[in-house]
């Protein structure tokens, strides 16, 4: 979370506050500030890139409707305008009556620079990426918004709508059980290789 979180908390709350009194101005300095964010976090969700545009379409047609019922004292605009996102795309899959896989935590692990290094790079990711996929639908949303959206747990909490403390405790008890799986599984691939 960046140290200027609380202070451009405090400017987008002041914007829709302006915005809902028909300065346009302000809506337009919300809209190049959420656009990049509420973009990133469809993106990352949505496969096909028309699919995920004609979404983050959606979330601000919702956004301008429901500007005036915005509530500092719920959470940042951030959060809020996140929220409205992933019921975007809830709904959308509800629609659909398809599942919507998350994207994968893990980020490419860099290589040795050789191919056996990049091999075994990848065998990593492969097997990280098969243990996230293996954890329940929450665990992935939460994983998905701590490390490829950057949230922080408060902002998790206002896209949930749970308390800060829960999702920091179960965005914990979810690594520890990947750490788990995943040493249990590098124990399992040693003692193979023993006999």
């Amino acid at each position: 979370m960046s140290l200027l979180a609380p202070l451009r908390d405090e400017i987008n709350a002041r914007r829709v506050s302006r915005a809902c009194a028909g300065d346009a101005a302000a809506f337009r300095a919300l809209y190049r500030e959420l656009h990049p964010v509420v973009a990133g976090f469809v993106g990352r969700r949505v496969r096909v890139r028309a699919d995920a545009e004609d979404l983050v379409a959606r979330v601000f047609m919702a956004f301008v409707k429901h500007l005036g019922e915005y509530r500092r004292d719920r959470g940042s605009v951030h959060a809020w305008v996140l929220r409205i996102a992933r019921n975007a795309i809830i709904d959308e899959v509800r629609a659909r009556r398809t599942a919507l896989p998350l994207d994968a935590v893990a980020e490419v692990l860099p290589g040795a620079g050789d191919l056996l290094g990049e091999l075994l790079a990848r065998e990593q990711r492969d097997l990280l990426v098969d243990h996230i996929a293996a954890l329940p639908a929450e665990a992935r949303e939460l994983l998905a918004l701590r490390y490829a959206d950057g949230l922080s747990h408060a902002e998790i909490a206002g896209v949930l709508g749970l308390r800060a403390d829960a999702v920091k405790q179960r965005v914990s008890r979810t690594l520890r059980e990947l750490r788990g799986r995943l040493q249990a599984g590098a124990e399992k691939g040693a003692a193979e290789y023993v006999v």
